[in-house]
């Protein structure tokens, strides 16, 4: 039965007893803003607290729900089944088997499954670091667009031809999400936990046209390490490229080296037949950008084998 778009589902036994299909949710505003936030956090540790060589960083991406079902609507499907069956109707939220919910940013996409009804609630996802960089970058631009999918199942049974069936519904809704930096300022955060004001934040551009400009025969994937000096400390961070990863990625360090450093690099080349290619640490100064394809030109020193 349904009453505007809201829709319930009759108990197999008891007429006056229904099951409210889950409403769909919606983005928490308070005082008139959207309730979400983009944060980097960083340490850096210190002598003073023993722990000088430690180094962590994480992106938090958080998003505030609500979901409810007008009251309006219920009242109206409350003397609906009243007229219907004569007796007042008790509503009960339907049994959900899975609840799945999906942030997808590009050709990203961050998953979490529930073995119950998703709850209204914030979602708190630990961004991966090419993700969370991606987002962070974008943010500086002000051209952050994610897309919520949320979907949940339920199982039931369902009458036919005088016989009680296994049924299951799924419902799916599908949010846009436009962050704006510029009018929502506060909601992008950047937490640098080791307050050094020496340093810089660092941002390293990787190009690898490997795969567009088809430079070696029977190539799987290339990879690349780059190894940041941090107190003493190389911290590595990993990047993949392949036929459909894009030709050019971002390395984001919220919490960056000394500037006048250099940083380490090596690239490693995986063939289809399981063979590998693995370059020599390479040190680089001065620059943001860094180029590992193996152009046609190359030594023979450097060639695949």
């Amino acid at each position: 039965m349904e009453s505007g778009p809201l829709r319930a589902y009759q108990d197999k036994e008891k007429s006056c007893l229904w099951y409210l299909a889950p409403p769909p949710p919606k983005l928490k505003y308070v005082n008139e803003k959207p309730s979400y936030a983009l944060e980097v956090f960083a340490y850096h540790g210190r002598k003073a607290t023993g722990d000088r060589d430690k180094f962590w960083q994480k992106v938090i991406l958080t998003l505030d729900f609500e979901r409810a079902w007008p009251e309006e609507a219920r009242k109206n499907l409350k003397k609906l089944i009243a007229k219907k069956y004569f007796c007042e109707a008790k509503f009960l939220s339907l049994p959900i088997s899975q609840a799945k919910v999906k942030i997808l940013f590009g050709d990203l996409t961050y998953a979490k499954t529930w073995d119950t009804r998703w709850r209204p609630q914030k979602i708190v996802i630990p961004l991966e670091d090419y993700l969370g960089a991606l987002l962070w970058k974008a943010a500086q631009k002000g051209q952050v667009l994610l897309s919520l999918v949320i979907e949940e199942k339920a199982k039931g049974v369902r009458q036919e031809k005088g016989r009680t069936l296994p049924a299951s519904l799924t419902w799916v809704w599908t949010l846009p999400l436009n962050m704006d930096r510029q009018k929502n300022p506060a909601n992008f955060r950047l937490y640098d936990l080791g307050g050094r004001l020496e340093r810089a934040y660092t941002q390293l551009d990787i190009l690898c046209l490997d795969f567009v400009e088809e430079t070696l025969p029977h190539l799987y994937a290339t990879f690349v390490e780059i190894g940041f000096p941090v107190n003493g400390k190389i911290l590595i961070k990993k990047v993949r490229f392949d036929e459909n990863t894009p030709f050019r990625q971002q390395v984001i360090f919220p919490l960056a080296h000394e500037l006048n450093r250099p940083y380490r690099y090596r690239v490693l080349r995986v063939f289809d037949d399981g063979t590998q290619k693995i370059g020599p640490w390479q040190e680089k100064k001065g620059e943001f950008a860094l180029d590992i394809t193996l152009y046609r030109n190359v030594k023979s020193s450097e060639e695949a084998p």
